[in-house]
């Protein structure tokens, strides 16, 4: 898998969560009770079912139907205010930034095999800092093989054209020097293959991911350029997992990777060789509690060592865990806690081990109106530098579901990053309003 820089923008995700209306509002008691006691007496949720991926046959899309393929086309704009955009300790500049965020699915309605295609957009556009609009891309296939009742193989590419959020700890206005006007844009190329097969009660897991990435050159107030160039690398990972199921809902597993990182310039162009190879070993369970709370839970060792004999090899405990619970039907808690070292160019540090946790709280006010609370730390500790963040990030939001056709978003998100090193401290809000238009 890429690592966490890919879905690591410190812009703060724009989560899009629906706002309620008088009109869902205007609802009679009566009407609410009988539908809470249905809920009550209802069976227990299907496996793997939560408040927000469950069925809603009155109010999900359907689609333009072309063959044998549906096709989902889909319109989202949001209105954002931002009172830190630059993500700075000190002299914050707020901005309002309008999003607009076009969006196709194309999906395969077959008995067996699947395929699907997407393309996915985000133009951001700011009221006062013009230099910080952007256009993010995100293109790519997906295929499934049905090859027998037990044997899949499941492969996909894409390509992503994306900006690196002013928080990230590798933006090269946190680097020194004179400040970038704009920033930095980088791709993203990657492929998966994936091979799945059991045995009676054992399984069988080939998985194989190579991602490239590619950094823009950035100019600087003073009319410099900074060179990204020492930032291009490309990453190969492959892992084998083993698996017994020695209580229905329970598997046993034990999983090895290894990853191949290199870097496209020599050390005499980036100062410090950063390639790398690294593996993962660990053990765990998967769990599924006829689907009210499943999940799964790992543990294990990494190592990451680099060609550079000034970057230190990282290495220690790993793994993570991964919760869902329905408690009732209307309610979902999902948790999550990760320890993985991820990839930086922040100075001389060799990674970053990073410690994460995550809890979330949906529920179904109404048919069409969910709620979510949601916190967050992650503790980032540099290594081979004397530097440690920890990033505290809580959000509020609400998702209404006019109809199969409109929805509305209203969400809040607050993120606090404290930091010993200088300058590198910042608090920012977002409020966000949207409406998402499909079909």
């Amino acid at each position: 898998m890429l690592e966490k820089q890919r879905v690591r923008n410190f812009t703060v995700g724009l989560i899009p969560l629906l706002l309620g209306s008088e009109v869902v509002l205007a609802q009679t008691a009566t009407e609410q009770l009988v539908r809470d006691q249905r809920a009550v007496v209802r069976s227990r949720p299907d496996r793997g079912e939560t408040v927000t991926n469950r069925p809603r046959p009155e109010l999900d899309r359907l689609g333009v139907r072309a063959a044998s393929f549906l096709i989902y086309p889909r319109l989202g704009v949001q209105e954002v205010y931002d009172d830190n955009i630059f993500a700075t300790d000190r002299d914050e500049k707020d901005d309002f930034i309008t999003l607009v965020d076009p969006g196709l699915d194309i999906v395969s309605d077959w008995n067996k095999h699947a395929f699907d295609l997407h393309a996915d957009g985000t133009i951001g556009r700011h009221a006062d800092q013009g230099g910080e609009d952007f256009e993010d891309l995100s293109v790519g296939a997906n295929g499934r093989l049905d090859i027998t009742q037990r044997a899949i193989l499941r492969t996909g590419v894409s390509y992503n054209r994306l900006h690196e959020g002013r928080g990230s700890p590798d933006d090269v206005r946190r680097q020194g020097g004179s400040p970038p006007v704009e920033p930095t844009v980088f791709d993203i190329g990657s492929a998966f293959l994936t091979y799945e097969q059991r045995l009676g009660r054992f399984l069988l897991e080939l998985n194989g991911t190579a991602d490239q990435l590619d950094y823009d050159n950035v100019k600087t107030e003073d009319g410099g350029t900074i060179n990204n160039d020492d930032r291009d690398r490309a990453i190969i990972v492959g892992d084998l997992k083993l698996g017994y199921e020695f209580v229905p809902g329970y598997t046993a597993f034990v999983r090895g990777a290894v990853d191949h990182r290199r870097y496209d310039n020599p050390p005499a162009f980036n100062q410090l060789d950063r390639d790398s190879d690294g593996f993962l070993i660990e053990v765990g369970t998967d769990l599924d509690l006829t689907g009210v709370l499943f999940g799964d839970v790992a543990i294990g060792y990494r190592s990451q060592d680099y060609e550079d004999p000034r970057l230190d090899t990282v290495e220690g405990v790993a793994g993570g865990a991964s919760l869902t619970w329905t408690p009732t039907g209307l309610t979902t808690v999902s948790a999550s806690i990760t320890r993985e070292i991820i990839e930086t160019t922040a100075g001389a540090a060799a990674g970053i081990f990073e410690t994460s946790g995550r809890l979330v709280l949906d529920h179904e006010l109404l048919r069409n109106l969910l709620l979510q609370a949601r916190v967050s730390v992650v503790d980032d500790d540099f290594q081979g530098i004397d530097r440690s963040d920890t990033y505290i990030a809580a959000g509020l939001g609400a998702n209404y579901l006019m109809n199969r056709y409109l929805r509305l978003d209203l969400n809040y998100d607050y993120l606090d990053r404290g930091s010993d090193a200088q300058g590198q401290d910042f608090v920012d809000n977002k409020i966000s309003l949207g409406m998402l238009v499909q079909i």
